[in-house]
Formats: structure tokens, C-alpha cells, sequence
């Protein structure tokens, strides 16, 4: 027999790959649903990639021949495609909510816009970048700055003093009237002026106050797929009990809010859930701070996530049942309460991205400067010397 030619991968890949555009399959309805199967999921399975996808790699990320790590690109790239869709009614509902209540000066017109171009400006980068999937370096620089300067924005613009806009009579008129109204009682130009920052602040927690405690779980599932990415790692399972106390800390500050407008017992269960659940992800991290395998690692997450996941909906549902008084109380509408939902689920699943960008990287930094050096050695040797007997 005369001997068969060698297998020329890169052209077999190519004639079993489907000949599409690639913005045409990233919008497409098929994509969009493999995109919800993936994005929600924290174990990056391999066989999901597309052939279309390992092309993309094949001719743009060479380096890349690990089916894990292209699985983790792909699911980037769900992540990033859902994000990018949930973005555009929130800024479009967004800049409504801007122009909804009492009329403010122009200035403190433009503070309260400054939130709405930061989240259009993300959402635009972030549908620009999903030609860069396969380009990590290069896409998650710029989605981090993107994505800091969406989240420092709000935070800049309750530095403003709104109450200030409201110096001129002919709108502290009109505040203190409105407070009048709702409450049938008179108000002295002065206390309305108060009223006036205290509802500003009031508004400010509820604005920052998701966005706050969203990027808890972001970082806590970024931990996660980390870890079933580069199960030999340890710094992963130190984020996350790191993180879980600061969550359970920032959700019950977060809380406090709508108990004391309602008084409603519910929102006492759910709270207590919400710090038992962080408690339990927080011992359950201590057991990822050790090289693990692959095997190893699903095994121990798998179990620990369904318990973690458990709690919280319980949580969750007193949550909810608490949180329609208090809906009432503001008079918010259902607009507002659905795009607060879709805001901590985007927040949540962008914070996962940004995350894991960010740990993932800052593992390579510190891996790449541990060059050994004698007396760096040298004191750590003491180091350990003197916490061995500290802790004898």
C-alpha cells in the first residue's frame, strides 16, 4: 500500500465548519440559546464549541489548543453576548427614569444623565468586542476599562449635593409642596430642604446599593470557573472566603432599607438566609485552597454550589414577598422592578467576566515575577519558622 498522505488538520477543520458570517451567527436565535445554556452554567463543558468557533481559534488564537481553554473562550463569549443584549433596554429605560420626578437645574440634570451614557457607552463597546472573543488580552483590557468606568459613574455622580439644586425658591416651592401633599402636614422651607437630600440619598442606596452588592456574587462564581478552569491553583478558593463575609455584610447594610419602611418579618428570613448561604460558601471556599484535579474540583464545587444556590432562592422568595410592600410604600412602578431584576442578573453575569478576566491575569503576574530570589527565600523560611511556633 503506498502510504497515505498526513492529515492536514487545519483544512479538515475548515470543510466541516459551516460557512456563515460571523455577526449573522452571533445574533442568530440558535447562537442566542446556546449562549443562555452556556453563560449560566459555572462547569465550561468542551463539547459546546462550536466548529465555527475552533476555525476562529484555529486562524486567531494559535496558542490555543486546549479544548478547556477554548471552551472557556466560547463561554466568554455567551457571557459577553447576553450582557451586551440585557444592556439595551436597561439604558433605554434608564434614560426615561432620568426625566421621571421632580425638575431639576440643568447641572444636576447632567449628573443624573452621566449614569446613562457610562451604561450606553458600555453597551456599545461591549457589542464591538464580540469580534475580539478569540483575542483575550487584547479584549479583556478593554472591557475592563469599559467596565470601570460603567461602575464608577454612579458612585462620582451622588458626590453632587442634589439638595443644592433645589436653593432657588421656585423649586424648593415645589418640593416642599409635594411633601405637603403626601403627607398633609406643613413643612418649613428648611426641613423641605432636608426632605429634599434625604429622598436624594435615599435614591442614591438604592442605585449604588445593587450594583454593590451584585459584584459579590460576580466575584464569588469568576472564583469558581477559575478554579474549574486552573483546578492546580489556589487563589481562587482564598477569593472566595474573602468574599462571602463582605457579601453577607454589604446585604444586610442593603437591607435594612426596605425593613425599616415595611417592618416586614420576611425580609428578617431572607436576610438571615442570605448570610447563612455566605457563611456556608465561605467554609465550603476553605476546601478549593488546595491543588486540586480536574475530577476533584467539579466534585467539590458541584455539591457545594446546588446547597449554595438552594439557600439563596429560598432566601430569594421571602425576599420578594417582602419587597411588594415596599414596593407599594415608594409607588415604584413595575418598570422600575423589572429592570432592577434584569440590572442584578447583567451586573452579576458581567462581574463573573470581569472577574475571572481579572484573576486570570493577575495569577499569570504574580506566576510570571516569582523569580527565585536567595534572601526573598531566606525570610520566608523565618517566616514560617516563627508562625510554627506561634502556633505550637
Amino acid at each position: 500500500m503506498e502510504p497515505q498522505p498526513p492529515l492536514d488538520t487545519d483544512r479538515a477543520l475548515h470543510a466541516v465548519t459551516p460557512v456563515t458570517k460571523a455577526p449573522a451567527e452571533t445574533f442568530s436565535r440558535n447562537f442566542i440559546g446556546i449562549s443562555l445554556r452556556r453563560a449560566y452554567r459555572l462547569d465550561i463543558r468542551t463539547d459546546e464549541v462550536l466548529p465555527s468557533e475552533r476555525a476562529v481559534l484555529e486562524a486567531q488564537a494559535t496558542h490555543i489548543r486546549n479544548p478547556e481553554h477554548q471552551a472557556f473562550l466560547a463561554w466568554r463569549r455567551s457571557v459577553l453576548l447576553l450582557v451586551a443584549i440585557m444592556f439595551v433596554p436597561l439604558t433605554v429605560s434608564r434614560f426615561f427614569e432620568t426625566w421621571d420626578g421632580p425638575d431639576v437645574p440643568h447641572l444636576g440634570r447632567a449628573f443624573t444623565l452621566l449614569p446613562v451614557l457610562a451604561e450606553a457607552a458600555f453597551c456599545v463597546i461591549a457589542f464591538d468586542q464580540l469580534r475580539n472573543w478569540a483575542k483575550w488580552r487584547k479584549q479583556r483590557r478593554i472591557l475592563f476599562v469599559a467596565w470601570a468606568i460603567y461602575f464608577v459613574t454612579p458612585f462620582v455622580v451622588y458626590i453632587y449635593p442634589f439638595r443644592e439644586a433645589f436653593d432657588s425658591n421656585a423649586l424648593l416651592v415645589q418640593a416642599r409642596a409635594l411633601i405637603e401633599h403626601e403627607t398633609s402636614l406643613h413643612v418649613p422651607l428648611a426641613q423641605a430642604r432636608m426632605g429634599v437630600g434625604m429622598v436624594f440619598g435615599m435614591i442614591a442606596l438604592l442605585v449604588l446599593g445593587p450594583k454593590v452588592v451584585s459584584l459579590m456574587p460576580g466575584l464569588i462564581r469568576a472564583s469558581i470557573v477559575t478554579k474549574l478552569q486552573f483546578p492546580g491553583t489556589t487563589a481562587p478558593g482564598w477569593l472566595m472566603m474573602l468574599a462571602a463575609p463582605f457579601y453577607a455584610l454589604f446585604a444586610y447594610i442593603i437591607v435594612l432599607l426596605p425593613y425599616q419602611v415595611t417592618g416586614s418579618w420576611q425580609f428578617l428570613v431572607g436576610n438571615a438566609g442570605v448570610l447563612l448561604a455566605q457563611v456556608f460558601i465561605g467554609v465550603s471556599g476553605r476546601r478549593l485552597t488546595v491543588p486540586l484535579t480536574s475530577e476533584e474540583s467539579y466534585h467539590r464545587i458541584h455539591k457545594t454550589w446546588l446547597a449554595y444556590i438552594g439557600i439563596l432562592v429560598v432566601s430569594a422568595g421571602f425576599m420578594v414577598y417582602g419587597l411588594s410592600d415596599f414596593i407599594h410604600a415608594l409607588h415604584l412602578g413595575k418598570v422600575r422592578v423589572i429592570t432592577g431584576v434584569l440590572s442584578f442578573v447583567s451586573n452579576v453575569l458581567l462581574d463573573t467576566l470581569i472577574g475571572t478576566d481579572a484573576i486570570v491575569a493577575a495569577m499569570a503576574y504574580f506566576r510570571r515575577r516569582s523569580v527565585p530570589d536567595p534572601a526573598h527565600e531566606s525570610l520566608l523560611r523565618d517566616a514560617e519558622v516563627k508562625l510554627d511556633t506561634f502556633t505550637a
